[in-house]
């Protein structure tokens, strides 16, 4: 029935995620109803359905990556698959990361630039970076030896941070 629903009405978030909370409770499939909280995530959700999209996204990766690390789950897909959806996480939290960079310097260019605007994505910078830590530490945590995110978190360190030195032994690995 929850298959049916969502096809018919593909933008019902509160159909994705209780679709979502059946293929995690009742069916024990955390890749499945991962893929759905993220297809939920595309539908323009109101704040408390982005609350708990975030929330159940981060309790199912958590523990799919502790059973990977444990050796509980053998499935490469589904190791392949949480190492993709998390790098593609990482892609998008850097570039978000590289145009806050990139607003606030525009900003600070300008004759008389606005302290309170850039106050203001300062802060977003923070929080972006932080997000990139965060989603480059449970990359470790699946892959830590994969060249392309090694790669990617180097040259993010190299060109948005500044960080030569951590950069270049990220990238060395």
């Amino acid at each position: 029935m929850y298959m049916d629903g969502v096809k018919k009405f593909p933008q019902n978030t509160s159909l994705r995620i209780a679709y979502a909370f059946f293929l995690l409770d009742k069916m024990q499939s955390k890749q499945q109803a991962l893929q759905e909280l993220l297809q939920a995530e595309q539908t323009q959700p109101d704040l408390q359905e982005q609350f708990i999209i975030f929330r159940y996204k981060r309790i199912i990766e958590d523990e799919i990556v502790e059973s990977i690390t444990e050796g509980k789950n053998s499935l490469d897909v589904v190791n392949e698959t949480t190492f993709q959806n998390t790098f593609r996480q990482l892609q998008a939290n850097i570039e978000k990361a590289a145009l806050l960079h990139l607003e606030f310097w525009s900003q600070l260019a300008e004759d008389n630039p606005d302290l309170a605007k850039l106050n203001d994505i300062g802060s977003k910078i923070n929080t972006a970076i932080h997000h990139v830590d965060e989603t480059w530490g449970r990359i470790q945590k699946i892959n830590e030896n994969s060249q392309k995110a090694l790669r990617l978190y180097g040259k993010f360190l190299l060109e948005v941070i500044n960080d030569k030195e951590a950069g270049d032994k990220i990238i060395e690995k």
